[in-house]
């Protein structure tokens, strides 16, 4: 006998509204499509505002490692600067550190070192401690919609972030075929590895984006069979955009006479860098001269912070932030040692940067910007409840 209908929730990491409307993505599946409008940051700004439909400045997730001001639990990862750089770049040493640090701190949310310099570690914390999935994993302390949906008592399932896109389908294929539940939410990154490796277009990203196609026609072939009714609701965090230019700035603007952890500290994210002034007026002015000169981007007013949500007045996530223009990244950074074929943490306002929203049927109040659809996922719990 067939459950009455289930609500499907499909995470598609960096499928942008470029890329859904360019590739004409699943139109016969996802008749109802539009753009929403990303947040300035990365997925660890974005995705806590999806959860939580709360923005940065509230939710407080806006980028992975900040100056340690309050906490410097890396200290004794300085003695890991004397190995020798290009053992210390390679990503199998990157990830095994990263395993160990994660398993000493005790952290359960995503954590990886990427490229940080071990040398500059002791200078800085990392936000994302704990698994922003589970109670508690918010920092501004915020319920997350798997929390609603746990207290709802409806049936419901969700993605493990830790798994590939293959088991994740595996795992919610299993579920839909016992019928039970009426809530799903299917995370999956394959799209956006794929982009970030070889650009928006290619073979490899069409073998990527027909995977994907292969395992929601599958989904959608399976949950016909068991519910009377499937709503499906496919979105994404951010787009993605290709990499047209690579900047060296970081090297450049080591050789001032600056100290790092007495004048200044500094995180070279992908596409933003941010700063914290230890040396105060005199350094800020020097560092801003010098960026001004640099037509690679731009320093963010206050005013677009706040625009975005992203305005922290205690400065916690950079007392100046300077953004890249669009397609143009940081290498070497602390994310990447080269270029990387497709990036995204670029203006908003970009066309690739934009988010899609697609459903296989009208959807009342459409969200505009991501944030917003955390109440499309909670109205959907709430109508299950009145059935």
């Amino acid at each position: 006998m067939k459950t009455t209908s289930l609500d499907l929730f499909v995470f598609a990491d960096a499928l942008g509204w470029e890329q859904v409307r360019k590739r004409e993505f699943m139109t016969d599946l996802f008749p109802c499509r539009s753009r929403c409008e990303t947040l300035l940051g990365y997925s660890c700004t974005c995705d806590p505002s999806i959860l939580t439909g709360c923005l940065p400045s509230e939710h407080g997730h806006f980028s992975f490692f900040v100056d340690g001001r309050e906490e410097r639990p890396f200290r004794s990862l300085g003695l890991l600067g004397s190995i020798p750089e290009t053992l210390a770049a390679q990503h199998r040493v990157r990830n095994v550190v990263s395993r160990r640090v994660a398993q000493a701190k005790g952290y359960t949310g995503y954590f990886q070192l990427y490229s940080v310099p071990f040398s500059k570690l002791p200078w800085l914390d990392y936000t994302e401690k704990r698994d922003i999935y589970e109670p508690g994993g918010i920092l501004g302390g915020q319920p997350t919609i798997f929390q609603h949906w746990k207290d709802s008592g409806i049936p419901w399932v969700r993605s493990d972030w830790r798994q590939n896109d293959e088991n994740n389908v595996a795992h919610l294929k299993s579920e839909i075929e016992k019928g039970g539940v009426r809530l799903a939410y299917l995370f999956t990154a394959g799209l956006d590895a794929a982009m970030h490796a070889h650009g928006t277009t290619g073979a490899k990203v069409d073998e990527a984006f027909a995977r994907f196609e292969k395992w929601l026609r599958e989904i959608q072939e399976l949950a016909g069979r068991n519910y009377e009714t499937v709503r499906w609701h496919l979105f994404s965090d951010h787009g993605m955009t290709d990499t047209v230019q690579v900047s060296g700035m970081m090297p450049e603007f080591e050789e001032l006479k600056l100290e790092y952890g007495r004048d200044y500290t500094a995180v070279w994210d992908s596409t933003m860098l941010r700063l914290w002034f230890k040396g105060g007026a005199a350094v800020r002015r020097e560092v801003a001269s010098w960026l001004l000169v640099h037509g690679e981007g731009r320093i963010l007013s206050e005013q677009m912070l706040r625009d975005n949500g992203c305005y922290f007045p205690d400065g916690r996530y950079g007392e100046m932030i300077y953004l890249l223009n669009n397609g143009v990244i940081f290498a070497p950074s602390y994310m990447n040692q080269r270029r990387v074929p497709g990036m995204h943490g670029f203006d908003p306002a970009e066309a690739d940067s934009a988010a899609c929203w697609l459903t296989s049927e009208p959807c009342a109040d459409p969200p505009r910007r991501i944030e917003q659809i955390f109440q499309v996922m909670h109205r959907a719990m709430k109508n299950l409840q009145r059935t």
